[in-house]
């Protein structure tokens, strides 16, 4: 049998509320939460106006901040594609994401361009 990893497909706006601020959330949620935030930050940083597809970022964030439970030591890695999806993965277990709808949001560090 064919081990499949397990992928965490995440809509930022289900941890927010209508005016864009942190629901309250159980310690479980908050710990996700706060790896998924750090994610966007990090790669909405490399982000330029408009966006293009990006290469492998390394987040300064190890795959076991997902969970107390996770002994993990590995790296996160992220990447954005055009349609503004992140996509990250641990360079050491089987462990990824995808994470929508960041875009406007606190985590967002996005430099825009006005024209």
């Amino acid at each position: 049998m064919i081990e499949k990893p397990m992928v965490l497909k995440t809509d930022l706006r289900h941890f927010l509320d209508e005016e864009g601020k942190l629901l309250t959330l159980t310690e479980q949620a908050k710990t996700v939460f706060e790896f998924l935030s750090k994610i966007v930050s990090s790669i909405s940083e490399c982000i330029a106006q408009p966006i293009v597809d990006i290469d492998l970022v390394a987040v300064n964030l190890k795959c076991n901040t997902r969970a107390e439970q996770i002994n993990c030591q590995g790296d996160i890695e992220a990447s954005c594609i055009n349609i503004g999806l992140i996509e990250w993965h641990c360079d050491s277990c089987k462990a990824a994401g995808t994470i929508s709808n960041w875009q406007g949001s606190l985590w967002d560090k996005q430099q825009h361009i006005m024209h």
